[in-house]
């Protein structure tokens, strides 16, 4: 894999304000939006991944109704191949198509320090032209892009992964290096099981040398009596954060079904067994939120927040509305019970970090788990958690949206301060309607009849609804799942191209502060200085007020993981007589690791726009 540095370049991002708080519609997909990144230095764009299946997202969606497109969108080769990847532009909402070479479905990503993604694994393979995905190593370039105007597409790698993998996650260690950890070596599937369970990590090197052989990690491995224990098989998509410490080592705070641990992925050494998580495991299918909330220079105190999620029953399992925080590095660590979610259950839901040190938790439904067609009642109205409020009123309902977020949606904070929203199909592949086959439909009581044989796409028959065709029933590794679909019969969530931009109320602000000069470089715990002002400030625009400055990676999204996601809140004092402030750096790799990030200045509560600049 060759990898070069870029040359820094200073990047000030100027996007419109949103008129007040809530959603607006700005344009269409191209794909259903699985996954999603922001290529760093590229500042005007996000990218859109999707597994292969037939598409309609292209121009002429009806962004009133959702009604798709009347012509397929394929991609310009004549190979009549629809498109599985976009590149969005931020400003003008137009599309542009990128071309993975293997199926993304499912896949993870994570970033390399000059800003290059990484995405990682994949599933089967589609027509010709869309080769099989597991082992693959895809990289995405970052930006500068030549006047403003991107060009780079996906890159499949000669190297592979070691293990066929699906449901992976990833993390950027401290030196640059990727860990990819778990997932599944067979796809199309909503339970893992010992037959086919991956229960190791492997290392992908910045280098591109030769990495060691997988290791296992315990957690991950069960056998096959236990592939209807959920705290064990429920073990997809692993959670995972970097944990600041001492030693500057790879601690990742790790939950696979209920076990939690501390494990470094380096010396592949448990440094601390953790409580279980409470009352249910947290990963999918149950596909709770958790993110890693920010860290406060100078002790850079860890703290995990996880919310809602699915229970362990079976076969209907049951979204939850408790949330939960625990500090991993106390010396007995217990899961704290906080705020639950005030407007009922969520599952598959987004965590965001937002750059004034809240949590936004949008997307998802109230009934169900992870999976197609295993969740119904979507989640409209988003909250915001403020973990530094006291008990009781740390969470604040948000305007609501009219357009379901269910399976396979995604949002992240764009460099506006804003989130971008997008996808939604619960089908998998391409549905026009959205809802659960109608000849799958038995008895509500017995589920006893046999269904006719239905004509239904391919794309449909192989990732959902293999034979028996029966529903509630869906097939699990070539045998009927333990868990029933819970989309109701006369539910519809069509497959779903629009986009949409939700502003936090902090978007409301008559004015707010702007980075005017700032470094494209910074070292870690050492000083560099920024300028900032607000329209109608004193004195040349100087701010008055309470100031932070975050530093955010804005991760790799997907199943309601944010891979990678963290913010940092770092030191500042103000210059005196100016307009400048002095900051530090975060104090090392294990805060942050090395790599291209947002640069945020908050004055009383208000973000400027985010500035990109490299951490080292």
């Amino acid at each position: 894999m060759l990898l070069q540095s870029l040359s820094p370049l200073v990047s000030v991002i100027s996007l419109p304000l949103a008129a007040a708080a809530g959603y607006r519609t700005v344009g269409s997909s191209g794909c259903t939006v699985q996954m999603v990144f922001l290529p760093p230095n590229a500042s005007k764009t996000a990218v859109f991944i999707d597994n292969y299946h037939v598409n309609y997202g292209g121009p002429g969606v009806n962004l009133q109704t959702g009604a798709p497109s009347t012509t397929s969108y394929v991609y310009d080769d004549g190979s009549g191949i629809s498109v599985f990847g976009t590149e969005f532009n931020l400003q003008t909402y137009a599309l542009r198509k990128l071309r993975p070479l293997s199926d993304t479905f499912c896949s993870a990503g994570a970033f390399f320090p000059d800003g290059t993604l990484l995405n990682a694994a994949g599933a089967e393979p589609g027509p010709t032209g869309v080769a099989e995905g597991f082992d693959k190593l895809r990289t995405y370039a970052p930006g500068p892009c030549t006047n403003g105007v991107c060009t780079q597409d996906w890159v499949e790698q000669t190297q592979k992964l070691q293990h066929y993998r699906w449901y992976a996650s990833m993390q950027t260690l401290v030196d640059g290096t990727i860990v990819v950890v778990g997932g599944s070596d067979v796809g199309l599937l909503i339970l893992n099981e010992a037959s086919i369970n991956v229960p190791t990590y492997e290392h992908v090197y910045y280098s591109g040398a030769a990495p060691p052989p997988p290791v296992l990690l315990p957690i991950l491995n069960f056998t096959a009596a236990q592939n209807l224990v959920p705290g064990k098989s429920y073990n997809l998509y692993p959670i995972l954060h970097l944990l600041p410490n001492a030693g500057v080592n790879n601690q990742i705070f790790t939950i696979a079904g209920n076990q939690t641990i501390i494990w470094d992925y380096s010396r592949n050494t448990l440094i601390k067994t953790l409580p279980d998580t409470p009352i249910a495991p947290r990963t999918f299918p149950s596909s709770a939120t958790s993110v890693l909330l920010p860290l406060v220079a100078p002790n850079y105190t860890p703290t995990v927040l996880v919310c809602g999620g699915s229970s362990a029953d079976i076969p209907r399992p049951v979204a939850l509305a408790d949330c939960h925080t625990i500090n991993p590095y106390d010396a007995s660590p217990v899961w704290a019970a906080t705020d639950s979610l005030p407007n009922g259950p969520q599952t598959m839901s987004d965590g965001i970090l937002l750059p004034d040190g809240t949590v936004l938790i949008i997307n998802g439904a109230r009934v169900g788990c992870g999976g197609g067609y295993m969740a119904d009642i979507p989640v409209l109205q988003p909250l915001i958690y403020n973990p530094a409020a006291a008990a009781g009123s740390r969470f604040t309902s948000q305007p609501g949206t009219t357009i379901p977020r269910l399976y396979h949606s995604t949002a992240i904070l764009i460099p506006s301060g804003e989130i971008l929203v997008s996808g939604s199909n619960p089908a998998v592949s391409y549905s026009a309607n959205g809802k659960v086959p109608s000849a799958y439909v038995l008895s509500p009581l017995t589920y006893s009849l046999e269904p006719t044989q239905p004509i239904i796409p391919y794309e449909t028959a192989i990732l959902i609804l293999l034979p028996p065709h029966r529903w509630p029933y869906v097939q699990n590794n070539g045998h009927t799942c333990a868990l029933l679909q819970q989309q109701k019969q006369a539910s519809s969530y069509p497959t779903e191209y629009r986009v949409e931009i939700f502003s936090p109320p902090y978007m409301s602000a008559s004015a707010r502060p702007v980075i005017t000069v700032s470094p494209t470089i910074i070292y870690y715990n050492q000083p560099f200085t920024i300028s900032t002002t607000i329209a109608g400030g004193p004195n040349g625009g100087r701010v008055v007020g309470t100031v932070k400055v975050a530093l955010s990676a804005n991760g790799f999204h997907t199943h309601g993981q944010g891979m990678g996601q963290r913010m940092i809140m770092l030191t500042n004092s103000a210059v005196a007589n100016s307009v400048q402030y002095t900051v530090t750096a975060p104090r090392d790799a294990s805060v942050m690791p090395p790599g291209i990030y947002l640069l945020w200045v908050v004055l009383n509560g208000i973000p400027s726009t985010g500035v990109w600049v490299e951490q080292r």
